[in-house]
């Protein structure tokens, strides 16, 4: 019996799957934030995603955590789908995961800053008012 003397080949694939899956989950959180701010109808729906969660209404000792249980309903959501789509996809890629460093870490950087709201509520003003929203 002859022994396979190579190791299984790991692809990195999977290793960029999984980080983008996370980035676009990050965004999906701040984008329904800011959503979520604009109108109270707007709230309204952010948060009817989320109503399935404990403590997303009522007004107990707790409170209410309010439409952030559909925020994060919305990038659980995004997160698990686009993990299993992109895994699929390039489970047997070889990509380059230096520049994949790059690219995750400016991007990380800049949906950071959007949380931070003096930066970017002159631009979810602008973008909604093109929608006709605000």
């Amino acid at each position: 019996m002859q022994e396979d003397t190579d190791p299984q080949k790991l692809y990195s694939g999977p290793l960029v799957a999984a980080s983008l899956s996370l980035l676009l989950a990050f965004l999906t959180l701040m984008v329904s934030h800011h959503i979520s701010r604009l109108t109270r109808e707007l709230d309204n729906i952010v948060h009817a995603y989320g109503h399935w969660i404990p403590g997303s209404t009522g007004s107990g000792p707790d409170g209410s955590i309010g439409s952030y249980s559909g925020k994060e309903t919305l990038a659980l959501g995004v997160w698990l789908s686009s993990w299993l789509i992109f895994h699929f996809l390039w489970r047997r890629q070889e990509l380059s995961v230096r520049a994949w460093t790059r690219i995750f870490v400016i991007g990380l950087l800049a949906i950071t800053l959007g949380f931070f709201h003096p930066l970017s509520d002159p631009v979810v003003l602008f973008i909604a008012g093109l929608f006709g929203i605000a």
